[in-house]
């Protein structure tokens, strides 16, 4: 199937635009250092024998997260009422994190959270429930969307980002975006990694990375709110041209460089038909 998948981001974007950004020249360099560790992280985990969903966390995904910055994160920390909650929320600094930690109650801790994660064994399909979990009602893909809910209540819209994976399978979601079905960018990154292709491992790296959803331009985490329109508060002002039209404007780290036109319609963003 095709490497690249879902609405979130216009086609143009995904193929051109995003190379036309600062952030692409920039972290060439970072870049290098990433695949080298991301290649030898799939090489050695292809040995395995029909891992499991715990072995593909401990030895694939978790170690993709750091690769990508996420450095401090907590598992899942259910009570003894065994919420449901997300394998892992993800941090922009240790001092976030040690705050959740001290939390009493699970749901708080997605007040210090800046993405929520959940993560699915080696090539289970994310859009299929699996018959062997006697616990999940849903599929995957309604699972994240669950627990985006969840956080977007508990945070007042402060954590619309979720990453859902099975380690081979990246989607990045927003749960601003419209129609929310379809409002995630997915990398199938086996395939990316198994072709050897610079500019999907590239798409990968700055897409999913922490810096890219760190606060800018001053803001300091403690009072930083996304500085993104949201898609409900805007959707009269941008007329959609199409259902990936200019979701990348809610997008932190390319907020501003892709401008809406009086019209709603960026010459940039707009799908290229």
């Amino acid at each position: 199937g095709p490497v690249m998948s879902g609405q979130l981001f216009t086609q143009y974007f995904l193929t051109d635009g995003i190379k036309e950004t600062p952030e692409w020249a920039e972290t060439a360099g970072d870049f290098d250092a990433f695949r080298q560790n991301l290649a030898w992280y799939w090489e050695s985990f292809k040995t395995y024998h029909e891992p499991n969903e715990s072995a593909t966390e401990q030895d694939l995904i978790r170690p993709t997260l750091d690769a990508l910055g996420w450095l401090d994160y907590l598992p899942q920390q259910g009570t003894q009422r065994n919420e449901d909650i997300p394998d892992h929320l993800l941090f922009s600094s240790s001092e976030h994190k040690a705050r959740a930690a001290a939390r009493n109650n699970s749901q708080d801790r997605y007040l210090d959270a800046m993405l929520i994660e959940e993560s699915k064994r080696l090539g289970l399909p994310l859009d299929s429930r699996d018959p062997g979990d006697k616990v999940q009602s849903s599929t995957p893909h309604g699972q994240i969307l669950r627990y985006l809910s969840t956080a977007d209540s508990i945070t007042d819209g402060r954590i619309p980002w979720g990453i859902l994976t099975n380690g081979a399978v990246w989607r990045l979601y927003d749960y601003t975006a419209r129609p929310r079905a379809t409002g995630y960018f997915e990398v199938d990154l086996a395939a990316a990694l198994e072709s050897g292709s610079d500019d999907d491992l590239r798409l990968f790296h700055l897409l999913f990375r922490r810096e890219s959803f760190l606060p800018q331009r001053g803001a300091t985490a403690s009072t930083w709110k996304p500085p993104w329109p949201r898609a409900a508060a805007t959707r009269n002002r941008w007329p959609r041209t199409s259902p990936a039209q200019c979701s990348m404007k809610s997008f932190p780290t390319w907020c501003g460089l892709w401008p809406a036109s009086p019209t709603g319609n960026s010459p940039r963003c707009a799908r290229r038909r």
